[in-house]
């Protein structure tokens, strides 16, 4: 289980990396999968990983069981409260549609880079 979630997090690393290269995407585009990964984020902070998991990709919903997503609510959990988004970007990068978001929270600042395919499902997901 531990060597999966390795291959999930190195996946949506090399898809934040070659988002640096990527390309702008239009308002209504960037406004869309701004609001889809915020969705997450929200998710995320209230611990329901069910739904979470429910937005993956089939093909990463094998990898991406809800045990493995919990392993990253400590980290949540260390940031306090969730206040609000700072900063946020889309850009697409090899045909995913790569968002960045920079959460400001009570205790320490998180971003999520969070990436979708063309049907809209979760495809990375990665938190520092």
């Amino acid at each position: 289980m531990r060597k999966k979630l390795v291959v999930f997090i190195s996946i949506a690393f090399i898809v934040m990396l070659a988002a640096c290269g990527g390309e702008k995407v239009d308002d209504e585009t960037a406004t869309k999968y701004i609001s889809k990964a915020e969705e997450i984020i929200h998710l995320l902070n209230d611990e329901d990983y069910g739904a979470v998991v429910d937005e993956f990709a089939d093909d990463f919903k094998d990898d991406s069981t809800e045990g493995q997503l919990r392993e990253i609510q400590p980290l949540i959990e260390d940031s306090g409260e969730f206040k609000e988004v700072k900063k946020s970007s889309v850009e697409k990068s090899d045909g995913f549609f790569v968002t960045v978001i920079a959460g400001k929270y009570s205790e320490d600042d998180r971003i999520f880079t969070i990436s979708f395919n063309d049907d809209d499902e979760v495809v990375g997901l990665f938190v520092k």
